[in-house]
C-alpha cells in the first residue's frame, strides 16, 4: 500500500510538471513576442530621430552626414530652418498633383509624401513661406542629442551603424549622397535569451522576411544564413530610390 502511494505521488508530481511545461511554454512565447514588438518600436523611434537629424543636416548642407558623431555635433550646436506663416492653403487639385509628382519620382510611403508636399510646393513657387531658424535639437524634439548614437533598449552601449555613399544623380548629373543607418537584431534583443533570439533570426530567414527586417548582406552573393545581416534599418546604400524609409514599412 505504501509502495502504491509513493508511485501515485510520483505520477502526480510528473503530471503537475507536464502541465506546467505545457502551460508556460506558450506563455513564454507570447511574452517573448511582446518583448520583441516593444523593443522594435523603441528602436524604430530612435532611427526616426536619426532620420530627422539627417533631414535637417541635408537642408542646411545640401548633403547627408556620414558620421554619427558629426551628426550629433550638428544637432547640439547648429540651427536649421523651418517655414511658417504659409501664404495660402493648397487647393485639392494642387495637393493631388504634387502628391502624384512626388510618388512618381521615387518609392515613398504615404507619410513621406505628405511630409514632402509643402517643400515641393515652395520649390515650385506655388506657395510662399516665411523662414525662421531654430535649434536642430528643438526641431527634432530631442533633449539629449548624445543619445542619438545609442540603442534605447538591448545591449548596453550598443550603437547605431551609420554609413554614407557618394553617387552621381542620373537625372541631374550632379553628385549626391545616399545614407543608411542600422540597428542589429542581436543588439536590441540582447537579454531576451540567446536561444530564443537565434530561433527568431532563423525564423525570419526561413520565411523570407527579407523586406520586413532587412536581411541584407555586405557581399555580392549570399550562400549561408550567417552571411545575412538582420535588423532594423532606414535608408539603403544599394537603392537610389530609397529616401530614408524604414525596412519595416514593407511588413
Amino acid at each position: 500500500m505504501k509502495k502504491r502511494t509513493i508511485i501515485n505521488l510520483v505520477l502526480a508530481v510528473f503530471a503537475v510538471g507536464m502541465f506546467a511545461v505545457c502551460f508556460w511554454s506558450p506563455v513564454s512565447e507570447i511574452s517573448f513576442e511582446n518583448d520583441v514588438k516593444a523593443r522594435e518600436t523603441a528602436v524604430q523611434g530612435r532611427l526616426k530621430q536619426v532620420r530627422d537629424a539627417e533631414d535637417a543636416f541635408r537642408r542646411v548642407h545640401k548633403r547627408f552626414c556620414g558620421d554619427i558623431d558629426s551628426l550629433i555635433a550638428f544637432v547640439k550646436n547648429e540651427k536649421s530652418f523651418k517655414e511658417t506663416n504659409q501664404s495660402r492653403e493648397l487647393t485639392d487639385d494642387e495637393y493631388e498633383s504634387l502628391a502624384k509628382e512626388i510618388a512618381a519620382s521615387g518609392e515613398y510611403t504615404d507619410d513621406e509624401i505628405k511630409r514632402l508636399i509643402p517643400e515641393k510646393a515652395i520649390e515650385k513657387g506655388i506657395i510662399q513661406m516665411d523662414t525662421i531658424w531654430e535649434s536642430v535639437a528643438e526641431m527634432i524634439g530631442i533633449s539629449n542629442p548624445d543619445s542619438l548614437k545609442y540603442l534605447p533598449v538591448g545591449r548596453p552601449g550598443a550603437t547605431i551603424s551609420l554609413r554614407m555613399k557618394d553617387i552621381l544623380d542620373r537625372v541631374t548629373n550632379e553628385a549626391s549622397t545616399l545614407v543608411e543607418f542600422r540597428a542589429n537584431l542581436e543588439d536590441y534583443l540582447d537579454g531576451l535569451g540567446e536561444k530564443k533570439i537565434e530561433n527568431y533570426r532563423k525564423e525570419l530567414v526561413n520565411r523570407g522576411g527579407y523586406e520586413r527586417m532587412g536581411l541584407w548582406s555586405d557581399v555580392d552573393s549570399v550562400d549561408h544564413d550567417k552571411d545575412m545581416w538582420v535588423g532594423l534599418c532606414m535608408g539603403d546604400l544599394n537603392d537610389e530610390t530609397n529616401k530614408l524609409s524604414g525596412n519595416w514599412h514593407n511588413d
